[in-house]
């Protein structure tokens, strides 16, 4: 049996009610790879370390006033919750230091990833996280916001962008009868259809218009806004942590100990952190002199789309990239690893997604791949699990 089809009887096994769902054609051939990263303990708590401590920062509250004005140009307020199944992404330099390459709050494969371990016969990287943890998250999640318990079921939607043309589409249907599992009334919806036929209590957020600016967002935004539902994750959230241009602002001399960290948490983040640059405002030939000590990408955008290693970047795309709507990141290469593949030895990339609820790492995988990104195309590519020693 082939570890495509090991991992689908896994769902089925876990969640019954995905027998009748299409699975063999929702999961890729390369979403899992067969190979394992095997790291030391130390990163592990490293990893919970760097975690607890942004979550830390984030709750100063000299941080949200910070950003207070700035939410209120975009439209909303602190809602009171914070934001289930973020993660925080990073590459592990030549000295075992976890660098922080992105926060995101809208991150996939925590449910998969769950599963992956159950199919690999791996122990989960954080013993004691399960899916009761997810309920109760969740049900935290309601209580911030302020919303009193209904009678009945709870009434969840999973929103998304045409949710079915979704690449992990197995997801959102593995959420689907997970919350169904708890006796909620669960529900896969467009954010576009949100509210027409069915009115949440609570909507897991996968949609990524992080601000909720499009016109198509508004009916979701004015209910976010005025408190109607309990969003998560959220565009506060997003504002916070995982915008960007907050890597700039983190990378300044001075950033963290305006806002009362301690010498250790200092410490804690600018390890962590990589310098980062608003193109709108650097100096742009000392960048171009520089530039194979930096990756480019756009501040808004997700994944991948238009980001540049300066290694290998043309002075005419650099030219294009002279704007305050993108980030040069310190270039921080991905470490490298060596398998061995029916064709031989093989060498392939990984970065590792921590998945955190508040300041509680829960779940670690990794991505392993080759070429400049991700993408679930390397064959002995995709998710994979990792084990600490």
């Amino acid at each position: 049996m082939s570890l495509k089809d090991k991992f689908i009887a896994q769902l089925k096994k876990s969640f019954p009610g995905l027998n009748n769902e299409p699975l063999e054609a929702l999961v890729a051939d390369n979403l899992l790879s067969p190979f394992q990263i095997e790291l030391p303990q130390a990163v592990l708590h490293q990893a919970q370390q760097i975690i607890s401590t942004f979550f830390n920062l984030r709750e100063k509250k000299s941080y949200q006033q910070h950003y207070q004005d700035l939410a209120a140009l975009k439209g909303f307020k602190d809602p009171g919750n914070k934001s289930i199944m973020m993660s925080y992404d990073f590459h592990l330099d030549e000295n075992q230091q976890l660098k922080l390459i992105e926060v995101n709050t809208n991150a996939s494969f925590l449910a998969l990833g769950h599963e992956m371990y159950k199919t690999l016969e791996l122990p989960l990287p954080v013993a004691d996280f399960s899916w009761e943890e997810v309920r109760a998250d969740i049900l935290k999640e309601l209580a911030l916001q302020g919303q009193k318990p209904a009678a009945g079921p709870l009434k969840v939607a999973i929103t998304d962008e045409a949710p079915s043309e979704q690449r992990l589409f197995a997801e959102f249907l593995v959420y689907n009868e997970l919350f169904k599992s708890f006796g909620w009334d669960s529900r896969i919806v467009d954010y576009r259809d949100l509210f027409k036929s069915f009115d949440p209590q609570f909507i897991y957020n996968r949609y990524t218009d992080f601000f909720l600016s499009e016109d198509s967002s508004q009916i979701l935004k004015d209910k976010f806004v005025n408190g109607e539902v309990c969003l998560s994750p959220n565009p506060y959230e997003y504002l916070l942590l995982a915008d960007k241009q907050r890597l700039i602002e983190w990378s300044q001399p001075g950033f963290f100990e305006a806002h009362g960290l301690s010498d250790t948490e200092i410490q804690t983040l600018r390890a962590a952190v990589p310098t980062s640059l608003d193109m709108g405002k650097a100096n742009h030939e000392e960048v171009w002199s520089q530039r194979k000590n930096f990756f480019f990408k756009p501040k808004n955008a997700y994944g991948s789309k238009q980001s540049y290693k300066g290694q290998s970047i043309s002075r005419k795309a650099f030219e294009t990239l002279l704007t305050p709507d993108i980030i040069a990141m310190e270039y921080i290469p991905a470490p490298e690893v060596a398998f061995k593949t029916p064709e031989g030895e093989q060498k392939f990339k990984y970065d590792l997604r921590c998945y955190a609820y508040q300041g509680r790492l829960q779940l670690i995988v990794a991505r392993i791949y080759q070429g400049q990104v991700t993408n679930l195309r390397t064959p002995y590519g995709g998710f994979a699990g990792v084990v600490f020693k």
